[in-house]
């Protein structure tokens, strides 16, 4: 189970993620993030600390058991759902709201 978070992208279509998963999909299931929702058709992603410390960032599920190097490609993560955010503040350390960067640019 896990929680739907909606992706923000630039207004003026400006897509800078090299193909990762948040340039086609409107909305993400986070699985480490408790929730009311199992399965559906979007991509699984997980949320985890981020590059510099008090921060979070989300990356795809795949690539966050793998070990792979991703960057932020622009695009961001919202909900308003309360869960949400006290995830956000269980892995940063510190109360914060708003938008997580979504890390899902990877370059061969």
């Amino acid at each position: 189970m896990g929680l739907v978070v909606s992706v923000m992208r630039d207004g003026d279509g400006y897509d800078c993620t090299n193909n990762g998963f948040s340039k086609t999909f409107n909305n993400v299931l986070v699985t480490n993030v408790d929730g009311p929702v199992e399965g559906h058709d979007m991509p699984r992603a997980r949320l985890v600390p981020g590059n510099l410390p008090g921060t979070v960032k989300l990356v795809s599920e795949a690539v966050a058991t793998s070990g792979q190097h991703t960057m932020f490609g622009g695009n961001f993560a919202y909900t308003s759902d309360s869960r949400w955010n006290r995830a956000v503040e269980e892995i940063a350390g510190s109360r914060q709201s708003g938008a997580v960067p979504i890390h899902d640019r990877i370059e061969a």
